[in-house]
């Protein structure tokens, strides 16, 4: 019986600490990106983008089932209709931000940087937001676990990167302006988790995901190089 009251109780601890981990990341998040905003100004996304992967990293070791891990990286499944999706969904940003900001891609560094930057954060934000969460929230209705990770994956952009990215970044005087913003958000984050539960593996989620960092010019936006 105690056996059984300790498993019990283990588990219960677990989906805590599982439901609380998002509001803990995007709290990490956000003082991270005032403390790197402070001490480096514009180079702010990198201190603060390095604690946030590392905080998901975390969560995920500690807290994931190792079988459903090995499997985030497997052969998609599902129909071939989804890689025109996932590429799809991935190109929205092109039109939006690339083409009419091509021009600030000059030094080289920041382009290595901004190709570095969309491969890193692509497979972090992934394996946390989907992979992660919606595997461990599997036990509350779909719907659920994909509208809580939807949530917080849409607030970490203006309260970690809307510290040091004007165009990320909330204001009082023009309280709308963010909205189509935060609409792209939640449309990319649910064809994410479309894609995962489709495909029932995180490749196509990360190559779409991958796409639209390249295209939303990443770092060039949030050292504040462009224009909307």
């Amino acid at each position: 019986m105690n056996t059984l009251q300790g498993s019990v109780q283990q588990g219960r601890s677990h989906s805590f600490l599982v439901l609380a981990s998002p509001i803990l990341v995007v709290i990490i998040g956000h003082f991270a990106a005032r403390l790197f905003y402070s001490l480096f100004g514009d180079w702010a996304w990198l201190g603060s983008s390095l604690t946030y992967w590392g905080s998901m990293l975390l969560f995920i070791w500690f807290l994931s089932d190792r079988h459903s891990l090995r499997n985030w990286f497997a052969k998609s499944q599902g129909s071939k209709w989804w890689i025109l999706f996932a590429l799809a969904m991935g190109l929205i940003s092109f039109p939006l931000l690339f083409f009419p900001n091509i021009s600030v891609m000059k030094p080289v560094g920041l382009v290595i940087l901004w190709f570095l930057f969309a491969v890193i954060n692509s497979t972090c934000e992934e394996a946390y937001w989907r992979g992660f969460l919606l595997d461990e929230t599997s036990h509350l209705s779909r719907a659920c676990g994909v509208i809580y990770s939807t949530i917080f994956f849409t607030a970490i952009h203006p309260l970690m990167l809307g510290v040091f990215s004007k165009i990320n970044r909330f204001d009082p005087a023009h309280p709308t302006a963010l909205i189509p913003f935060w609409i792209i958000l939640v449309i990319l984050s649910l064809a994410f988790s479309l894609l995962y539960l489709k495909t029932k593996s995180l490749r196509l989620p990360i190559l779409s995901h991958f796409l639209s960092d390249l295209g939303n010019l990443s770092i060039f936006l949030f050292m504040n190089m462009m224009t909307m």
